[in-house]
C-alpha cells in the first residue's frame, strides 16, 4: 500500500513537473507572438497613414514613403523567408517535446555547425535588412543604429562567460534544442518587426 502511494504521488509530481513545462513553453512562445501579430497590425496601420500624408503634401512625405517603402520590402523578404522556416517545424511538437532531436538545427546547421543552405540563406537576407537600414539613417541618428547594430550585423564578435568568441549565429542560436531555435526565430522575427516600428516612430517625431 505505502509503495503504491508513493508511486501514485511521483507520478502525480512527474506530470505537474510536464505540466508546468508546457505551461512556460506556451506562455512564452504564446506572448511573443502575440507581440508579433500586434506589431504587424500597428505596421498596417502607419504604412496606410503615411502614404494617405503623401498623396495629401506629397512634397513633405513622399521622400520619407519611398524609404518606408523599402524598409517594409526588405523587412517583409526577411519575415516571410523566417515564416517559411517555422511552417517546416510543428510547433505544437516542440511545446509538447515530441519532436526528433535536432530537427530544427538541422534547418539551419550542418553536422560541422557551420551554416546550412538554408541558414546562408536567412543570413544573406538579414544583411540585406542592415544594409537597407544604414542607407536610410542618414542623420546616423543613434536609436536606430544602435538597434541594427546589435540585432542584424552579423559580422559583429561576440564573447561568452569566458571569453570565447562567438559569431553572430553561435551568439543568437546559443540554444540549438528544437524549442531554442524556434524561439531565437520568433525573437529575430520580433526584432525585425520592432525595428520597422522604431523607424516609423523616428520619421513621425520629426
Amino acid at each position: 500500500m505505502k509503495r503504491s502511494v508513493i508511486f501514485r504521488v511521483l507520478f502525480l509530481l512527474s506530470i505537474s513537473g510536464f505540466s508546468q513545462h508546457k505551461f512556460t513553453s506556451y506562455s512564452a512562445h504564446t506572448s511573443i507572438t502575440t507581440a508579433i501579430r500586434i506589431n504587424n497590425e500597428i505596421i498596417s496601420c502607419r504604412t496606410a497613414f503615411f502614404e494617405k500624408q503623401s498623396q495629401e503634401k506629397p512634397l513633405m512625405f513622399q521622400h520619407t514613403k519611398l524609404k518606408i517603402a523599402g524598409l517594409n520590402k526588405v523587412s517583409n523578404i526577411l519575415s516571410k523567408y523566417i515564416e517559411t522556416l517555422q511552417k517546416e517545424i510543428n510547433t505544437e511538437q516542440i511545446l509538447y517535446n515530441m519532436l526528433a532531436e535536432d530537427a530544427y538545427k538541422k534547418i539551419l546547421f550542418t553536422s560541422n555547425n557551420e551554416l546550412s543552405f538554408k541558414g546562408r540563406k536567412l543570413k544573406l537576407k538579414i544583411d540585406d535588412l542592415y544594409a537597407f537600414a544604414v542607407k536610410i539613417n542618414g542623420h546616423k541618428l543613434s536609436q536606430l543604429d544602435n538597434f541594427y547594430k546589435d540585432h542584424f550585423k552579423t559580422d559583429t564578435i561576440y564573447y561568452d562567460f569566458e571569453e570565447n568568441q562567438l559569431n553572430y549565429f553561435e551568439y543568437h542560436f546559443t540554444d540549438r534544442s528544437n524549442y531554442g531555435i524556434m524561439m531565437a526565430l520568433n525573437c529575430l522575427l520580433l526584432e525585425v518587426k520592432t525595428f520597422q516600428l522604431l523607424y516609423y516612430g523616428t520619421v513621425m517625431s520629426y
